[in-house]
């Protein structure tokens, strides 16, 4: 084989393997958003089971009932409430009686006045 047949033949495999390459990113790249959400479903089922039943608020949330509380007295409710995400404060609720419901709607209210919970709170308060 001459060097002229040599240096065609090292052209034309590269060629190949740019063409082999390219079509092995374009298939990966429209595989990969399902693959992605596949994983994401499983996380999320993980997570959250349909087993339980999540406390949604509804379209238009109810009146809050406003009731006068001194912030600067207002302790937290539970020891670490401060910390704690709004699904963390929701399924605490879930768990909790009326009366630390009621703390909790109360101290929510007054501080940072996330409807999610303060539904909830009502929520609990309503059905004890």
């Amino acid at each position: 084989m001459s060097a002229f047949q040599i240096t065609d033949r090292i052209k034309q495999d590269v060629r190949n393997a740019r063409v082999v390459g390219e079509f092995t990113v374009k298939i990966g790249a429209q595989k990969l958003p399902g693959l992605i959400w596949g994983v994401v479903s499983k996380i999320r089922g993980a997570m959250y089971p349909t087993t339980e039943t999540r406390v949604r608020p509804a379209e238009e949330p109810a009146a809050v009932v406003s009731e006068q509380v001194n912030i600067a007295t207002a302790a937290e409710p539970h020891e670490g409430y401060d910390l704690l995400t709004g699904a963390q404060v929701v399924d605490l609720l879930a768990s909790v009686t009326a009366a630390e419901a009621q703390s909790i709607f109360r101290y929510e209210c007054a501080h940072r006045n996330r409807a999610v919970i303060i539904a909830a709170a009502q929520s609990v308060m309503t059905t004890q």
